[in-house]
């Protein structure tokens, strides 16, 4: 990668790469998805996570769970996008 000079620097933008763009979508991406499985374990919604869905454990878990292989899935999506 090239060093920007003086005139690149003025107009710099965190959406300036390729890169940076798909960054921010996934981060956009993980943000909703986490958001929302928050919003679902609240305490308005406690019956609702409350409720056993897979193996008798209970949706909140299960949510919770998929926060974590949505967060590694999305980091392996990233890391093959800049490799390459």
């Amino acid at each position: 990668m090239t060093e920007p000079n003086s005139s690149d620097r003025a107009h710099w933008s965190p959406f300036s790469t390729s890169r940076a763009k798909w960054a921010w979508g996934l981060l956009a991406v993980f943000a909703v998805i986490y958001f929302a499985v928050a919003i679902l374990t609240s305490a308005e919604f406690a019956d609702l996570a409350a409720t056993e869905v897979f193996l008798g454990l209970p949706l909140g878990f299960v949510l919770g769970i998929g926060v974590i292989l949505a967060g590694l899935v999305i980091t392996r999506i990233y890391l093959s996008k800049i490799e390459g």
